[in-house]
């Protein structure tokens, strides 16, 4: 049985990857910095020629097919973090990270499932998902938008690829604690550029004029006070805050599996960071989803109540110290709650529900509520974004129904949010019967990843959240330790590269 605590024995490592007591994690050690060592030396005697990043290329090529577990942590780092993974070499989109990261995934575990007679990864929740992606792949002969449905598949289609992988690499102890360690780091580089954001605001990366990173200022929400709202990589500030608050469950468990100073104390930094990036985005819906969390928590007795208490008094009694500027009045003014973004999105949710009154069945298609939004629209907010449009300052398409829920069924119909509410209530089933099945460490992965689901989907109650990357790599760890603890999955003793 799967499961079980070790936490005590051997070094640090060994511990955190469970390593074969064969010494073979030294041997990846060794080829690690053995191939970096080569790669430098040739580009040194190149005289440091681009031509040459083909041999490293070549490198990591050879690294991924020996060990795919390698390519996990650019996987998730690329496909989470838009900043990095968008950035296309020469104008070529098949160059990026993020494709060539999903490529090399990919490649690996094909070659390590073929070597190894592995069968792919199998979860109930994945009827669901294939039930929203089928309605994602009907969208061309369904929709009136041919091409931005055409569009809609390519997107989703990358982020059902990177949960297959994810589901499909992570089949043992040490692939699930490798996935659940690159999605907390992700986090916390994601945390850091926002403070790279906040801290220089006057800043920006630019790259090739495409993609850059840079604090958002709102001059509109209060009058006279401009707020700046950090993204940390991902292009927005709520679908950031909505990371955050879907990983930091996750420190939790870094906290309770390791009894490490050094681990626990890097768990909690983690914890600070991520809620520091919450609290800079200026964003509400997160701290719903993380009370839903941490009521969930406590009531599984992974926290305890009287800590919770006593830390949440201590916050809000010294929360004008440390709460940036606008914070409170954001949240809690009656100018902002009158002029701000509560009325618009009242406005929003109306028309999302006559969309969905006049189409409920087949929806209107990918990225097609802005646009009927304001062919419909009558108020101000129709006509600005009208003017937006018209003058290509801000497309139509970027406006969006502020709601997972209603966003998904305004575009893709009642079969699309089926599916996916399905998926969304099998995985939750799913950790819950792997954390009563598991123990210790397995036990404590379920919950605190149910934790985070649940955030998740309380977030998408403020935000359409189904594109974000977060969710669909941790529904792949969801898989991955669900066929780890329920199906007993163990490495082939034949072979020291398996996963």
């Amino acid at each position: 049985m799967p499961g079980g605590s070790d936490s005590q024995v051997g070094p640090l490592w060994s511990r955190a990857f469970d390593a074969a007591p064969d010494g073979r994690w030294r041997m990846r050690a060794v080829w690690l910095v053995g191939m970096t060592l080569l790669a430098a030396l040739a580009m040194l005697l190149g005289g440091g020629r681009p031509v040459l990043l083909g041999l490293l290329g070549l490198l990591a090529l050879a690294w991924v097919l020996h060990d795919p577990l390698i390519a996990v942590g650019p996987l998730v780092m690329f496909q989470i973090i838009w900043v990095f993974g968008a950035y296309a070499p020469g104008g070529v989109a098949a160059l990026s990270p993020s494709k060539l990261s999903l490529a090399l995934a990919g490649l690996g575990w094909i070659v390590w499932a073929w070597r190894e007679r592995v069968a792919p990864t199998y979860a109930p929740h994945q009827w669901g998902f294939g039930l929203f992606f089928a309605t994602v792949l009907a969208g061309p002969f369904v929709s009136p938008a041919f091409d931005d449905a055409v569009v809609g598949i390519g997107k989703f289609g990358l982020m059902f690829l990177t949960y297959l992988l994810v589901a499909n690499l992570a089949v043992n102890r040490r692939g699930v604690t490798t996935v659940a360690a690159a999605i907390t780091v992700t986090a916390c580089v994601a945390a850091l550029l926002a403070l790279f954001e906040r801290l220089l605001p006057g800043v920006e990366l630019d790259f090739e004029g495409a993609i850059s990173l840079g604090a958002h200022t709102d001059d509109e929400s209060l009058t006279g006070l401009a707020i700046k709202r950090v993204s940390g990589g991902l292009g927005d500030a709520n679908w950031f805050s909505y990371t955050m608050a879907t990983t930091l469950p996750l420190c939790l468990y870094w906290f309770r599996a390791y009894t490490s100073g050094w681990v626990r104390s890097a768990a909690v930094c983690a914890a600070m960071l991520q809620f520091g990036g919450i609290v800079l985005s200026y964003t509400r819906t997160p701290l719903v989803g993380l009370a839903g969390a941490l009521l969930f928590l406590v009531w599984q007795k992974r926290i305890a109540l009287l800590p919770v208490v006593l830390g949440a008094v201590v916050a809000l009694v010294s929360a004008p110290a440390w709460l940036p500027a606008g914070f409170l009045d954001r949240f809690f003014s009656q100018e902002y709650i009158k002029e701000g973004s509560t009325p618009v999105r009242a406005e929003i949710f109306e028309m999302a529900v006559d969309l969905i009154r006049d189409r409920p069945i087949l929806g209107y298609g990918f990225d097609q509520f802005g646009p009927q939004f304001i062919e419909r629209s009558t108020s101000d907010m129709g006509w600005e974004w009208a003017r937006r449009d018209r003058t290509g300052e801000e497309p139509a398409k970027r406006l969006r129904a502020h709601n997972l829920y209603l966003d998904v069924w305004v575009q893709g119909g009642i079969v699309a949010l089926a599916g996916l509410v399905i998926g969304f209530g099998w995985l939750l089933r799913e950790l819950w019967i792997v954390s009563r099945a598991a123990r210790d460490r397995e036990a404590d992965l379920a919950l605190c990843l149910f934790a985070g689901l649940l955030s998740f989907y309380l977030c998408g109650m403020g935000g359409h959240s189904q594109e974000l990357k977060i969710f669909w790599v941790t529904a792949g760890l969801v898989a991955g330790l669900r066929r780890w603890v329920l199906s007993g999955y163990r490495e082939p003793e034949h072979s020291a590269r398996t996963a």
